[in-house]
């Protein structure tokens, strides 16, 4: 809208010589008072000028002018004019004409827009939703969000040091996350991460994580501040197979051919059987006050070093059994000794354990 002060004032008076300014005030109604701190614009010369101003929409506005001398003091403002915008024509209309600041918040919406208005180009330093509120995609120049109907939702931060895709709980207070990192430009290890939880017995806040390294792999309860091992974890690599309960607690490991059970206690729940541990129970009919003997063969006890030991079957340890005994161990038997005052047939059980 163009507005034009002829340099006149009321009743032909001339101007002030101390006139600083003349004000412009774009006013919504003629009744509105204008506000000389906050003036639309100003005309800068004593004999008159046009000021261009932008104004939202084709409706009727006021515009009152006030004088401003040297010193700052206003004039009392002129009576209020009728004015509209003059509507755009094509030919006012060219290239770089319109600029952002000229155009209004909503001014244009999508039934404006030809079908390939934006086909192939690039939409910078702006927010795109597909709406205001409720469901909806947001992006913008650092994250992509998905929002769902109950408030949850799925979003990309590749802006992080450890960029990450994550999935926040209804109330926006908690989130799971993969996320990628390395020690290296060209690592990319994976770690897939839990929302938090507090553990009532120290009122502490953890994660649980699985961790694909370079060459290994994790899964394990970690502090959510810090990322520590605390508790139960698994970890595999190339060579090893390692299962611990966390910090002064056992562990099992498991390498080519050797597993190793560390533990202040060690409880099987059910028969324990072993390679290297074999046993058994033997009949020997002895000759009265005579050492006689049986020998066991065919066995394959595993290990390097062989222990054995035997236990008679008697109530009378001691005055019939007089003595028990073992020669000849090997991974492949052993040969018992019985000596006793009688020739009453004897049970004795026996056992060889292997050592490395």
């Amino acid at each position: 809208m163009r507005i034009t002060w002829d340099g006149g004032f009321a009743s032909g008076q001339p101007a002030p010589l101390d006139l600083a300014r003349v004000q412009v005030h774009v006013l919504k109604s003629p009744e509105v008072e204008p506000d000389v701190q906050w003036p639309t614009t100003t005309i800068e010369a004593a004999s008159g000028a046009s000021v261009t101003v932008a104004v939202n929409h084709y409706g009727s506005v006021w515009v009152r002018l006030t004088a401003v001398n040297s010193s700052g003091t206003p004039s009392a403002p002129s009576s209020a004019v009728q004015a509209t915008a003059r509507r755009a024509a094509s030919d006012d209309l060219g290239n770089g004409a319109v600029q952002r600041e000229n155009v209004a918040m909503g001014a244009i919406t999508a039934d404006l827009l030809h079908v390939d208005a934006i086909n192939g180009k690039i939409i910078t330093g702006a927010t795109v939703q597909t709406a205001a509120d409720g469901p909806r995609v947001v992006l913008n120049n650092a994250r992509l969000r998905a929002i769902g109907t109950n408030g949850s939702a799925i979003g990309m931060e590749p802006n992080d040091v450890y960029p990450y895709i994550y999935w926040s709980s209804v109330d926006g207070a908690n989130q799971a996350f993969i996320n990628v990192s390395g020690r290296s430009a060209s690592d990319a290890n994976i770690g897939i991460n839990s929302g938090t939880f507090t553990d009532p017995d120290d009122n502490d806040t953890y994660r649980w994580r699985t961790f694909f390294g370079n060459d290994f792999f994790a899964a394990e309860r970690i502090t959510a501040k810090g990322a520590k091992p605390v508790g139960g974890r698994l970890y595999l690599n190339k060579n090893v197979a390692r299962l611990g309960s966390g910090e002064g607690g056992g562990s099992l490991s498991l390498r080519q051919g050797t597993a190793a059970l560390f533990a202040s206690s060690i409880r099987a729940a059910g028969v324990l059987r072993a390679d290297n541990v074999s046993m058994g129970t033997v009949t020997i009919n002895p000759v009265a006050n005579k050492p006689t003997s049986i020998t066991l063969s065919g066995g394959n006890v595993k290990g390097e070093h062989f222990r054995a030991f035997v236990t008679p079957v008697t109530s009378v340890p001691g005055k019939a059994v007089t003595g028990v005994g073992v020669t000849a161990v090997s991974s492949s038997g052993l040969t018992i000794w019985v000596n006793r005052t009688n020739t009453t047939e004897t049970l004795v059980h026996w056992m060889i354990i292997g050592e490395d």
